[in-house]
């Protein structure tokens, strides 16, 4: 998946110079952009996701109007054989953008290459699905909990497509469940072979079955075609399955690059697959509990009090189904297959076949992102992972302590208890993505 991208000559731009910024250019962005033949300013440009300018002229000033009867696609300048813009062209830049044209000067490689990789995931995207499987939507083990999520609505479904143009397709998570039952030790244990996955459940049965649901999963995903991302309501109805995709998730993951949402929670899958497609980073998806909401979410995860830390007020706790978050392998800094913590048990449904990942990114800076319900604007906080705390016996055995610079501000923006995280600070590429598709970046 590459962009495509029409070089720009300005009349008065040295051949010689053009040609050796563009021959560095096509060298650093091999792997992101398809460069077409350059054209001159004012010839008609063929269909391309973008144009490049690998220098800027005195003549966009005096051209401009010619810029903007034939330039109907972002503008992109580089112009160094480094790879990013050149701080004499951010008044040119400025001039262009007044005047009505989308254009980013990335200040560095790894921004531009973000911009590339959205500029390409937006044409693809038309053509991409997304494959969720459940059968009760909104019902099933916890109503009172699940009918109140948006993303079970048919407007939440028909939204994202008319905003992204991909496809939901759904299919039965009860079916999913007895394919996987379907596939033979023999054949699990095969697979596993080809993956060397560190885990501490004290049984065989559990694994072999997580992989079954992997081999289940990933025929379901061959048979489709097109999928680049899949969830399932793996706890509201886990009555249809006799384990947790955790593993799945990471080892369809970790072999085909397809993202992975838990609950079906296609607004968070569309959110991770945006971000993770363009931005080179851990990322993952989990709950979010900030300090300031109190006993609900003290109840939620069965502890009695928040860790003791200075300035609660701007501090949360990051824990899904036990943990951090399900996080790939490949993706963490320390990784482990554990037993599942939530009450699979008591429930009587997956009993002692369930898993569960223990998964840890190194602390520092990270990003917090959700779409809104809308589709029209993206939730960003800037935060920073302080350390992992541990509640033995509760359902945050190991969570993630996060600051952010004003826990109010935050509680009155954030549009979901589901929020995706980015290792680093993201906040100068989603700003970027974002333009591309038209969403308003709200960054705290």
């Amino acid at each position: 998946m590459k962009a495509r991208v029409v070089p720009m000559q300005f009349a008065g731009a040295a051949d010689q110079e053009f040609c050796r910024i563009l021959d560095a250019l096509k060298e650093i962005y091999k792997n992101e952009v398809e460069f077409l033949e350059p054209v001159a300013v004012g010839q008609p440009c063929p269909e391309a996701d973008a144009v490049l300018f690998p220098v800027l002229w005195v003549e966009v000033y005096k051209d401009i109007d010619v810029l903007l009867e034939t330039v109907h696609v972002p503008a992109i300048v580089l112009t160094t054989t480094v790879g990013v813009s050149l701080m004499f062209d951010w008044e040119a830049v400025a001039y262009m953008k007044s005047k009505g044209l989308t254009v980013f000067n990335p200040h560095s490689v790894e921004l531009a290459k973000t911009v590339f990789k959205a500029l390409a995931l937006k044409r693809e995207m038309r053509h991409q699905k997304f494959l969720v499987f459940h059968d009760t939507p909104g019902d099933g083990l916890i109503p009172e909990q699940f009918k109140i999520f948006y993303w079970w609505n048919e407007e939440c479904i028909r939204s994202m497509k008319e905003k992204f143009g991909i496809t939901i397709v759904h299919k039965s998570y009860k079916a999913l469940g007895e394919r996987a039952r379907a596939v033979s030790d023999e054949a699990a244990r095969e697979e596993m072979k080809r993956f060397s996955i560190h885990e501490e459940v004290p049984y065989a049965r559990p694994v072999l079955a997580a992989v079954k649901l992997f081999i289940a999963l990933r025929d379901e995903v061959d048979e489709e075609g097109d999928v680049v991302g899949c969830g399932t309501n793996c706890l509201n109805e886990a009555y249809f399955c006799d384990t947790t995709p955790c593993l799945a998730w990471s080892l369809l993951y970790e072999e085909r690059g397809i993202m992975w949402v838990c609950e079906s929670d296609t607004s968070s899958l569309m959110t991770q697959y945006l971000l993770g497609k363009t931005i080179d980073a851990s990322i993952f998806t989990t709950n979010i509990y900030p300090f300031l909401s109190g006993m609900p979410a003290l109840s939620h995860e069965k502890i009695q009090e928040f860790p003791d830390v200075p300035d609660p007020d701007d501090h949360a706790l990051l824990v899904h189904c036990g943990y951090l978050g399900c996080i790939p392998q490949c993706m963490a800094s320390r990784w482990t297959l554990r037993p599942p913590v939530l009450g699979w048990h008591s429930w009587d449904l997956v009993g002692e076949n369930g898993v569960a990942v223990d998964a840890e990114v190194e602390p520092g800076d990270i990003t917090l992102c959700k779409l809104h319900g809308d589709f029209g604007t993206l939730f960003v906080e800037k935060a920073v992972l302080e350390e992992y705390v541990q509640y033995p016996g509760s359902d945050c055995r190991n969570g993630g302590l996060i600051r952010v610079a004003d826990g109010y501000d935050m509680m009155e923006r954030i549009c979901s208890h589901h929020v995706i995280v980015l290792t680093g600070k993201r906040s100068n590429q989603i700003r970027a993505l974002a333009e591309i598709f038209g969403l308003e970046a709200d960054i705290g």
